[in-house]
């Protein structure tokens, strides 16, 4: 499709079947060309109109360091987690409401010089993977559309083949925050895959919401075993004393 028919084909779109705010019902902010981000299709408006998105989503970066010594992680998130959060981040990911990826995005973003800053910068963003019956049962992995949106304002190349999971986990939302069942859930579900001939030698990863850390330690974990050094997760909340 041509840039200007696509532009005129949106504009038309917009004016027949507006997007919707997903929390009040008013009309959302107009779409935005999302060409060149895997996973995002022309369609997919943000889905959220400016006075919940100022409610909701207004920046305010956090950092906490996860794990032990010897095995640190920095985690940076562009607000602190908030029920009204995850409520959004869950009818992002459960109703497939693809075009809330622009806004949680931003948020994320305004926590990257908090984790640069925090545990320097890096080569490549990595997402933290979902294993391939959630992904198709789902239809995207919402730390693949945060990594996309967030690497190319960045200019910071996405590499979602640096790591695999390699068993189903349960939900870890359903599990019990700051518990040692997050941690066993997740123990041993990653796997590295070697980069070659790449340069690539220190990552961040890339997820919506960070609480136990336990994902993040388990994904950190596998890519170190790699060879790859982890510098720090991106998230768009970040769970008090997470």
């Amino acid at each position: 499709m041509r840039p200007w028919l696509g532009a005129a084909t949106r504009a038309l779109l917009e004016v027949l079947l507006p997007s919707c705010c997903v929390i009040c019902g008013r009309d959302a902010v107009p779409g935005r060309s999302c060409i060149g981000v895997p996973g995002l299709r022309w369609c997919d408006a943000p889905q959220l109109c400016r006075a919940c998105k100022r409610e909701r989503l207004t920046p305010a970066p956090a950092t906490a360091t996860l794990g032990r010594a010897g095995a640190e992680l920095t985690a940076a998130g562009g607000r602190p987690t908030s029920a009204a959060l995850v409520d959004l981040v869950s009818v992002w990911k459960y109703r497939g409401i693809r075009g809330l990826a622009w806004p949680l995005a931003e948020l994320a973003d305004a926590a990257w010089p908090a984790a640069v800053d925090a545990g320097g910068p890096v080569d490549a963003l990595v997402p933290i993977p979902l294993h391939a019956r959630r992904r198709r049962a789902r239809g995207f992995n919402q730390a693949e559309l945060l990594a996309g949106l967030i690497g190319a304002r960045r200019r910071v190349p996405v590499r979602c083949g640096l790591l695999r999971r390699r068993r189903a986990t349960a939900q870890q939302a359903k599990l019990p925050a700051r518990s040692e069942a997050r941690d066993l859930n997740v123990r041993d579900a990653f796997v590295p895959v070697v980069a070659t001939g790449e340069g690539i030698r220190c990552v961040g990863l890339v997820d919506d919401i960070v609480t136990s850390g336990a994902t993040a330690l388990a994904a950190a974990t596998a890519l170190r075993e790699g060879g790859l050094a982890v510098s720090w997760i991106l998230s768009a909340g970040l769970a008090r004393g997470a």
